[in-house]
């Protein structure tokens, strides 16, 4: 014997980001499920809001999504930053605007349901001066928040401006998804506690099309070789994180659903639950489908 001790492994959140597509109905739920959130907390653990980035949410429309979900008690939720502190920087955001998107967030933090904030930023943020200032004002406003960065432009790859990052308290997402020579490149990277990988897909000839639309971009199903790379992503993240989080955003017509579902299938080693329309729409999710009840991959925090 060695002496040494197995690494203890962070246990994974799998989910999709958002939930509600035009596109999912007949594919992933009935057309005529009401209630689509609940649906997908029976087979997911983790879902990531989108509409908060458009708008704030409504205390009373959190509350509603906590009885949603309250069937499974591993269910948790992570939410996107409103955009008017990210995009929409011509002009100073407000205290009341920090005060109005708090509002919303509350009740999911109050029920210990949010485990991150996800700050995104777009390709063209930079590393510059003007830009560290605004991500030292946001790490202030929400410095109660586990707050994970996105930034998608190379200079945040320099080992001083990740020192920054790291410094102010932010989690830095990683991303799959199509590259250009401009692109941040880090694979598995973890600030402090929590490894969070957001997959986009890989349909790089729609992906950087100016004639294409959102569903063409994110039209994308992994393969299972891309798959095997993806979990060894994941597996060298549960190494030295706290928590996973794994988020398909590859949503047209359910593909998210179908890798999420695969990524538990695999880091669980068993099958999994699998909606029955989803499985008809993908046959080759016959074979990692089970029936009945049972835990999924861990609760998370």
């Amino acid at each position: 014997m060695s002496g040494t001790s197995p690494v203890s492994l962070a246990p994974v959140l799998v989910g999709t980001a958002g939930w509600s597509y035009p596109d999912w109905e007949d594919v992933v739920y009935p057309r005529a499920e009401r209630n689509r959130l609940a649906f997908m907390s029976r087979y997911l653990d983790c879902i990531e809001i989108n509409t908060s980035f458009y708008r704030p949410l409504s205390p009373r429309l959190a509350e509603k999504w906590l009885r949603d979900v309250s069937d499974n008690e591993r269910f948790r939720f992570t939410a996107k930053l409103w955009s008017r502190f990210t995009h929409q920087t011509d002009e100073p955001y407000s205290k009341d605007d920090v005060r109005t998107f708090e509002s919303g967030l509350r009740p999911l933090v109050g029920a210990g349901r949010l485990t991150a904030l996800l700050v995104q930023f777009p390709f063209f943020f930079r590393d510059s001066e003007g830009s560290r200032d605004l991500l030292r004002r946001i790490a202030d406003d929400f410095g109660g928040y586990r707050r994970v960065l996105e930034v998608r432009d190379i200079s945040w790859s320099a080992p001083e401006a990740m020192e920054f990052i790291v410094g102010l308290g932010y989690e830095t997402a990683c991303l799959d998804m199509p590259l250009t020579t401009r692109s941040y490149r880090e694979r598995a990277p973890v600030a402090r506690e929590i490894g969070y990988l957001r997959l986009h897909g890989r349909n790089r000839e729609a992906w950087f099309s100016r004639d294409a639309g959102r569903d063409e971009r994110y039209d994308y199903l992994y393969s299972d070789s891309e798959m095997d790379d993806i979990i060894g992503r994941v597996e060298k993240m549960r190494e030295v994180a706290r928590l996973v989080v794994v988020i398909w955003n590859n949503h047209f017509r359910g593909k998210a659903a179908v890798n999420a579902l695969q990524t538990l299938h695999r880091l669980l080693g068993e099958k999994v639950e699998v909606p029955e329309l989803l499985r008809r729409s993908y046959p080759q999710l016959e074979r990692i489908a089970r029936t009945g009840g049972g835990p999924l991959f861990g609760r998370g925090a």
